[in-house]
């Protein structure tokens, strides 16, 4: 039988280490036995939470930031949920707490440039050619709210319609920001 409390435990000293941790160094330092240790470990891992990687014989383990943004990271083609938003009409970007883009879509590549040259960057200076952070950005207010923001923001051609919601890790913390992005009202060219 799991312990809810035994499992937060485990989740919150692979979390919270500062590189990845050996299972026997877990057991050890929350006085659990090694093999119950790993039993935790494998529930952890099965709930997509954590992940780890062998040296040699020996197992290490690492949290898992976010399922869905290891997904947007991974940029496989293959997978659905690429798939899904890369079929959008509208401009989709994923961008860290720093501003940085981190993923973005087919649409989004149409207008701006491949996600290769994009990785990275700074939003702000990629998608609006300005220096800082734009005064009205739904990204920010996301970032400082943890909740869904939306703004407008006018171009001499057009009308940008932003919505952002926050992605979270498997701890409820934010991760990351997706944007999507609407021409909503083009000027004349």
């Amino acid at each position: 039988m799991i312990d809810k409390k035994t499992e937060d435990r485990v989740l919150e000293f692979i979390t919270t280490a500062k590189e990845p941790v050996h299972s026997s160094d877990i057991a050890r330092a929350l006085n659990i036995n090694r093999i119950t240790t790993t039993k935790y470990l494998s529930v952890l891992h099965s709930k997509g939470m954590v992940s780890f990687r062998k040296i040699g014989m020996a197992k290490v383990w690492s949290p898992i930031e976010s399922p869905i943004l290891q997904t947007f990271k991974a940029n496989d083609s293959e997978n659905i949920t690429i798939q899904a938003f890369n079929s959008l009409g509208d401009s989709v970007c994923i961008l860290d707490k720093d501003m940085h883009i981190l993923w973005v879509n087919k649409e989004m590549e149409k207008r701006h440039g491949k996600l290769k040259d994009l990785k990275g960057k700074n939003c702000f200076d990629v998608f609006h050619e300005e220096e800082e952070i734009c005064e009205n950005c739904p990204a920010k207010e996301t970032f400082n709210t943890g909740k869904k923001s939306s703004a407008s923001i006018k171009k001499p051609a057009h009308t940008l319609e932003i919505s952002t919601s926050p992605i979270k890790d498997q701890r409820g913390r934010l991760a990351a920001v997706i944007e999507i992005v609407r021409i909503t009202k083009k000027g004349k060219n």
